[in-house]
């Protein structure tokens, strides 16, 4: 599933997956950083890992796979 409405960003704490990256593991946004990509894209910070070691990346939104959440989010 891709994102649904492209009007609205998209929230803090939706599961994501990176599109061809590589990493088999879900990633949750933890900020929407702004209108900062090219030609005004938007740019998230997404958090990897354990919580005890987390690891932070940002990326485009076009770059994300949003994940269909088990408790009707």
């Amino acid at each position: 599933m891709t994102t649904k409405d492209l009007s609205e960003p998209l929230k803090v704490g939706t599961r994501v997956m990176i599109r061809n990256s590589g990493y088999k593991y879900p990633a949750r946004i933890v900020e929407f950083r702004g209108e900062l990509g090219p030609k005004g894209a938007r740019v998230y910070r997404l958090r990897f890992g354990k919580k005890s070691r987390p690891t932070y990346i940002e990326v485009r939104e076009d770059q994300l796979e949003v994940l269909h959440s088990t408790n009707g989010e």
